[in-house]
């Protein structure tokens, strides 16, 4: 599986794949073999050679912690999960009978109960964390081991796998609502048995499985999502399963899918349709008119507050009239019967 959180072109292509459970394995008959280290607890056993001691004992903590959702489906139903270490890139090649990409990292082989990864030593760059990994991987095993020799159609099983192991981000849902706007949403009878071999198609693909489970167990009860597993289970076919269980045909299902990721995902296809572009415009003209206006009344009201100003301030020559009157020498008034001195002749 192509892993992504952000969408981004990655320095190094994160694969993890899981092979059919009726997938011949000759490598793993004899567990021993390859000189191999075992470190077990709790129905769970790690396969390590030194230097990778700590790797394998954090491995089993990772591994012991995992709880998958939904939670009733546990590795405690598993007989035994084991999990290879693969010391050199010679090794992982070996192990994982060479199907693997140069730049993979993991697969899971789910009718071993087996999942294969790199010592962390030996990949260059982890984009993606580690036991995020492992768990996706357990989780091909765990889906497997329930429903037996049923089908699975491919988007299920990574769809499942990505629901289960919690890979899922910001970066994925707007990648996966940047599909829904330019209509690169496949039917998923073109994913049943396998996915587009382009890196974005794959990507794309992986994502649109992620929405489709994460639908199915968050629209029905646990009751009928277990009723539909045991007769997955029992009839070996999903479309019969889901007729009986939940009363649609897988059709149908699909139908509503695709109307509630348009709901929970297509906020991108909103915001960049015309009608919207309209609505913002016409907001945008709206407070702009307003902005306007009241900046006009608050000018007109400043105008109008200094012309009231000017008219009631005294006349300049009023003003030196009435002040030349005020000044007398001090101590002395003159009175009505003054008269003025007389002037001396010449």
């Amino acid at each position: 599986m192509i892993l992504s959180k952000t969408g981004r072109v990655f320095q190094i292509l994160l694969v993890v794949i899981f092979f059919s459970p009726h997938f011949s394995w000759p490598l793993f008959a004899a567990e021993s073999a390859g000189g191999y280290r075992r470190l077990a607890g709790e129905g769970i056993a790690v396969y390590y050679r030194p230097p990778d001691d700590k790797v394998a004992r954090q491995y089993l903590s990772w591994a012991q912690s995992f709880t998958p959702q939904p939670d009733w489906l546990g590795v405690g139903r598993l007989p035994e999960l084991k999990i290879y270490i693969a010391p050199t890139l010679d090794e992982f090649d070996r192990l994982s009978g060479g199907r693997l990409p140069e730049w993979g990292v993991a697969c899971a082989l789910p009718g071993e109960n087996l999942v294969i990864v790199r010592s962390p030593r030996i990949v260059p760059l982890w984009i993606e964390d580690p036991k995020e990994i492992l768990w996706h991987e357990t989780s091909h095993v765990i889906l497997e081991h329930w429903l037996g020799p049923a089908e699975i159609p491919r988007w299920f099983h990574e769809g499942y796998a990505q629901y289960a192991s919690r890979m899922w981000g910001i970066g994925n849902s707007l990648e996966f609502s940047v599909a829904l706007l330019v209509g690169m949403v496949l039917p998923l009878d073109a994913l049943a048995e396998g996915f587009p071999e382009s890196e974005k198609g794959a990507r794309r693909a992986y994502l649109q499985s992620y929405t489709v489970v994460e639908y199915l167990f968050s629209h029905w009860e646990k009751s009928h999502i277990q009723f539909l597993f045991r007769k997955w289970r029992e009839m070996g076919n999903l479309d019969r399963a889901l007729r009986i269980s939940l009363g649609l045909t897988l059709g149908q299902f699909e139908k509503r899918w695709k109307k509630w990721a348009e709901v929970r995902y297509g906020w991108l296809k909103l915001l960049t349709s015309v009608t919207l572009i309209w609505i913002l415009v016409a907001v945008l003209f709206i407070t702009v008119y307003v902005s306007r206006r009241q900046r006009f009344k608050r000018r007109l009201a400043e105008m109008r507050h200094a012309e009231s100003a000017s008219f009631d301030s005294p006349v300049p020559g009023e003003l030196d009239q009435a002040g030349s009157e005020d000044l007398q020498p001090p101590g002395r008034e003159k009175s009505d019967g003054e008269r003025p001195a007389p002037q001396a002749n010449d």
